[in-house]
């Protein structure tokens, strides 16, 4: 009998092995090549090294004409490589007296872009760093400026480049943004004034860290709260990013208005940097809270349909990771899941006993061996994203191999939301086909 059950077990995990195996022997699954930025220089830059004092004035502000017509990074063509082009982040700076470097937004432990200290161009006014990078890349970036006399450092963006995220006026949160994807369809823009569309404020106290946190609810143009037919209803962790960088109201305004969706709500929840670590990675307390607290809270407040199919639940890193969690839990409830560079790399714990890290792929293990769920789902991540990278690809062989209606979109750039705002909509769409 001992024997008979280690053979069945066996056959199961060969079974689902197979599965994988003839999945890709199909190619039902197609994953981009990936493509590293490097450092380099430029050739614009490579000749002004070599250019002598006066002419590299001439020529320095040449530079900064072009930057006030085309703005910045500057970009350069390489005609005998098509799938990069040549990037040089470009500062300006009379004092002397500064040091200068720059940071891009979830590049982690991306060690391809060096120290990211700009050099001074001569005894000009013009810092820059020159790096190659493919030419379908999207990424934000800021400067970090210190001074040296009084050792005072601050962050800007930058004010050759009108591209910023959030869209407008300049805040301390605020990135530029260099994006080699101009030709996506912008949704982030607001399209529209004068909509009738609005958003409340709620609060809530989440009884595991014990903090009242902001919930916002965007109400679409002409809501009507005894409409016959409940309206289809999107949940997104970390609100202030779906606020103020994927930009959610301005999506779902031009969407709706331009009819590419039917009218529906938003729930954004509230969450703290301090304590998402902890409510977020696969967390069975703040599951349940979510759906016998929180859900009937906003279900009676709010015309919102009862059908698996009208909800979607969504986040990014660890909100997707818990938007599929949460699903794969309650498909009674959400029916569909919109995951934007989910953090499917997680297990239950962090570490081991020794205090090392580890990766567990726990919830993409849940997904694969046990009984499919009806769950359509949305995935992105980005091809520079390291081990967010990895993860999605095995989830998504895993549901390929379970048969799950999904569609994945992988772009290229880090773990940032200036990528993440071009594919939202995307994947809402998808969605609500």
């Amino acid at each position: 009998m001992k024997q008979l059950s280690i053979f069945l077990i066996l056959s199961v995990i060969i079974s689902l092995s197979t599965g994988c195996q003839n999945k890709n022997i199909n190619n039902d699954i197609q994953f981009k090549e990936v493509k590293r930025p490097y450092k380099t220089i430029s050739p614009i830059f490579s000749n002004l090294l070599k250019t002598n004092r006066i002419d590299l004035e001439r020529e320095t502000e040449k530079i900064w004409l072009t930057a006030k017509q085309h703005g910045l990074p500057l970009i350069e063509e390489d005609p005998l490589d098509l799938d990069y082009k040549y990037v040089t982040i470009v500062y300006r700076d009379s004092t002397n007296s500064k040091d200068i470097t720059f940071e891009v937004y979830g590049i982690y432990d991306e060690y391809r872009f060096g120290d990211m200290k700009l050099h001074q161009l001569g005894k000009t006014d013009l810092y820059f760093r020159c790096y190659k990078v493919p030419a379908d890349i999207c990424f934000s970036y800021r400067f970090i400026i210190t001074d040296t006399l009084s050792g005072i450092t601050y962050k800007e963006t930058d004010k050759y480049n009108e591209d910023r995220i959030p869209r407008g006026e300049a805040h301390s949160f605020s990135y530029s943004v260099l994006d080699l994807r101009k030709n996506e369809t912008d949704w982030n823009v607001k399209r529209y004034n004068n909509l009738n569309s609005k958003i409340d404020t709620l609060k809530y106290t989440d009884a595991i860290v014990n903090k009242e946190r902001d919930i916002y609810v965007y109400l679409p143009p002409d809501y009507d709260k005894n409409r016959k037919e409940a309206y289809p209803v999107i949940y997104l962790f970390d609100a202030f990013i779906y606020l103020n960088r994927v930009e959610v109201p301005n999506i779902l305004d031009n969407l709706i208005t331009e009819k590419k969706i039917e009218p529906m709500i938003a729930v954004l929840f509230g969450t703290f940097a301090s304590t998402r670590g902890i409510t977020l990675p696969l967390n069975n307390e703040f599951r349940n809270e979510f759906v016998s607290e929180f859900l009937p809270l906003i279900r009676d407040k709010y015309n919102t349909s009862l059908k698996p199919e009208n909800n979607i639940i969504g986040g990014i890193s660890y909100g997707g990771l818990a938007a599929a969690f949460f699903a794969y839990y309650h498909p009674d409830i959400f029916g569909k899941v919109l995951s934007q560079s989910g953090s499917f790399w997680r297990g239950l714990n962090l570490e081991d006993q020794q205090g090392e890290s580890i990766r567990e792929d726990w919830l993409i293990e849940k997904y694969l061996t046990w009984d499919k769920k009806e769950i359509k789902l949305y995935l992105d991540w980005g091809l520079q994203e390291n081990n967010v990278l990895g993860s999605n690809r095995r989830m998504v062989r895993a549901l390929s191999t379970k048969n799950y209606e999904y569609m994945f979109t992988e772009f290229n750039g880090w773990h940032d939301w200036s990528n993440s705002r071009k594919t939202f909509p995307q994947g809402l769409m998808y969605l609500l086909q």
